[in-house]
């Protein structure tokens, strides 16, 4: 892929998005462009109370049926998360690339173990291939930490999609299960409009 074509693609996705809640949008920083999106999602975690286990091991509480023991053991809650996606051109590759950042409520961004956790790539991703699914990066425009999928496989699957009317979508579209990025706002769009 070429970056003329890059752009086209990524300027159709920009305009298309405009009626959505999530709207991605350009971001130019020197010379420089690439699309942008942030959403907050809920995302349900499980929080274990370290006395969970003592608690279990005295036969007398019988901790299943005490609703006032049962409280301090395994909480299911959701957790407000951020997603912040950047899709850009690498020219090494010729190839989009997709970086991204998840934050806490309070800002701090997750790091690549808590990361690997809210994607599930520990329970679905062997141990000694997890850093060639998802691993950080820095981001090589802001300079900052991102967590990125290698484009070492994106050219074959942009190749494999030569019918797609739109190749990024496509693109995010087969990677959006691995990284909480939901698309089908953007695919009915286009289904619509083609």
């Amino acid at each position: 892929m070429h970056l003329q074509d890059f752009i086209f693609h990524c300027d159709q996705l920009v305009q298309a998005s405009q009626n959505f809640a999530d709207r991605w949008r350009w971001e130019r920083e020197k010379e420089s462009v690439y699309i942008c999106l942030k959403k907050t999602r809920h995302v349900p975690s499980t929080r274990s109370n370290l006395h969970t286990v003592e608690l279990q091991d005295i036969p007398e509480l019988d901790v299943e049926d005490d609703p006032g023991l049962a409280a301090c053991c395994d909480q299911h809650t959701d957790r407000i998360l951020l997603f912040e996606y950047h899709v850009m051109y690498s020219e090494s590759y010729e190839v989009p690339t997709l970086l991204f950042n998840i934050y806490k409520e309070g800002g701090a961004r997750l790091n690549l173990d808590e990361a690997w956790d809210v994607l599930h790539i520990r329970r679905s991703v062997p141990s000694h291939e997890r850093y060639s699914a998802i691993t950080m990066v820095h981001h090589p425009i802001l300079y900052r930490p991102f967590l990125s999928l290698h484009p070492c496989k994106t050219a074959e699957l942009i190749g494999s999609l030569s019918g797609s009317t739109n190749p990024i979508l496509s693109f995010l579209t087969t990677y959006a299960p691995y990284v909480n990025l939901e698309q089908d706002e953007l695919v009915r769009a286009f289904h619509i409009e083609k």
